[in-house]
């Protein structure tokens, strides 16, 4: 029988072997050359190259994508394997305005391109509350649900709204009864920030002969504190510490002294002395200016870790210094400059690199060039850092290690000092008595509807709509909603 014969049994096991070794070839093979197209290889004209590979999504989807004027069969949110190149894109979705983008492409590089948001061809607006005269101060939580209005008819009231229900009533937030310091003269508010709680506000009340600070709690009103009162000061300013709702920094400028204060102890501690100026950054660290050992003319900026303290570098005297930390991928960046100065310098690391070694020394990640610089800022997600001088501005794109340099011809209507990032990709702000909104590198600007420019817009969570206070033809003025969805 022929499946005993020895010969015939080695044979037949060759032959699987043999194709077992052809099968796996195959297999690699088809892998090897998966992987490859994975990684934008490709044969084209006999010789081999790499693809890159972009990533587009957009709001609202399924936007069509023309690319270098050609429909694409796909549309949003895709992706596609592009030669390297420069390639002019285009999301286009009807009742909406077009979005564009030049976008180099490199062989084995992966872009993302996910914030691409298309605006109606035609805005529709509604009104949501209308007020006798203009409120002096609007505030969004940090969430983006809740917007608090300063009541036009009550100094003492605040209105409270509830931006992912808008049609419902405004809640009324009536401080209590004599928290507030009795004046007989002009008085005023002005916003200090939102701790993380999205539930406390801290606020300045400006009067005649003084200052006080007050905690408003949006939720219980009646537990709003007067922080010049609870702990027993009259700081300069006042500012969350790690945007907790219970602890505080105080800043005396006639003393020069910084403080924290915490509402379970009602003793403020003093931290650093010869302060010019501040910033904190999570909950034991904060950058500070001190003429204290700097060379005459100059600064000193030191970083302050649990106390310890390093130096990062010198600064010319200013009138205004610009401070900033965040943190993005993984890494911390802190953000220092001079008004005076014609750069703004970016740290990566800055701790890390001062505690490196005994002898080691903070240096910068980059240094901006911009002459006067007056505002600063990291974008909400952090991937993008902002310094201005009026509309003159440099961003810095962490993310894709790319920088843009620009002017924009729109002056920004006063008493705006500075423009606002709308999200972690767009910058908006008020140039003759409408909203101006565009891409962080200037692209993709859009002229919205009317609004005051004392105020900030308040886009919804979702971003479906946007909210502003404009004046209306009474001569009052109202809070009102416009749809970013079209009809």
């Amino acid at each position: 029988m022929d499946y005993l014969d020895p010969k015939k049994i080695k044979m037949h096991r060759l032959r699987l072997w043999v194709g077992y070794a052809l099968v796996s070839i195959g297999i690699a093979m088809a892998s090897i050359i998966l992987l490859w197209q994975a990684y934008g290889y490709g044969v084209k004209n006999g010789q081999v190259i790499q693809d890159g590979m972009v990533f587009v999504s957009s709001q609202p989807n399924a936007a069509s994508i023309y690319v270098n004027g050609v429909l694409n069969a796909a549309t949003t949110n895709t992706r596609l394997n592009l030669p390297s190149g420069v390639y002019k894109f285009k999301l286009t979705s009807p009742g909406y305005l077009p979005w564009t983008h030049t976008i180099p492409v490199f062989g084995g590089q992966v872009v993302h391109y996910d914030y691409p948001l298309l605006f109606p061809a035609k805005l529709s607006r509604s009104v949501i509350a209308k007020y006798t005269s203009a409120p002096e101060v609007a505030s969004q939580s940090p969430s983006q649900q809740y917007l608090v209005v300063s009541s036009p008819d009550n100094f003492n009231n605040f209105l409270l709204y509830d931006l992912t229900n808008p049609t419902a009533p405004a809640v009324t937030l009536s401080l209590p009864a004599n928290l507030l310091t009795p004046t007989t003269t002009t008085q005023s508010w002005q916003v200090v920030g939102w701790a993380d709680d999205n539930q406390h506000l801290l606020l300045e009340h400006v009067y005649s002969g003084g200052q006080e600070f007050i905690e408003l709690d949006t939720q219980n009103p009646s537990q709003s504190i007067n922080i010049n009162r609870q702990f027993n000061a009259n700081p300069s300013t006042v500012s969350f510490n790690n945007l907790k709702y219970n602890q505080f920094y105080f800043y005396d400028a006639s003393s020069q002294t910084l403080s924290t204060a915490d509402l379970s102890n009602t003793t403020p501690v003093q931290v650093e002395t010869g302060v010019l100026a501040y910033k904190s950054y999570g909950s034991h660290e904060f950058l500070y200016v001190t003429a204290s050992g700097a060379p005459t003319g100059q600064v000193a900026v030191y970083l302050n870790n649990s106390g310890k303290t390093y130096l990062v570098r010198y600064l010319p005297s200013s009138p205004t210094y610009l401070l900033n930390q965040a943190s993005y991928n993984g890494n911390n960046y802190a953000l220092i400059g001079a008004s005076s100065d014609s750069f703004v310098y970016l740290y990566e690391n800055p701790l890390g690199q001062a505690t490196s070694g005994s002898s080691a020394k903070i240096v910068p990640f980059l240094a901006m060039k911009i002459t006067a610089p007056n505002y600063d800022s990291f974008a909400p997600t952090a991937q993008f850092v902002m310094v201005e001088n009026g509309t003159n501005f440099v961003i810095y794109d962490i993310y894709n290690n790319l920088i843009y340099h620009y002017s924009v011809t729109a002056p920004l209507d006063a008493p705006q000092t500075h423009v606002n990032w709308m999200d972690g990709n767009r910058l908006v702000f008020v140039s003759g008595g409408n909203i101006n909104e565009a891409d962080y590198d200037n692209t993709n600007r859009h002229t919205l509807t009317p609004a005051l420019p004392q105020f900030n817009q308040f886009f919804a969570p979702d971003y479906h709509s946007y909210f502003a206070i404009s004046q209306n033809k009474t001569g009052g003025a109202e809070l009102y909603q416009t749809s970013l969805l079209a009809s």
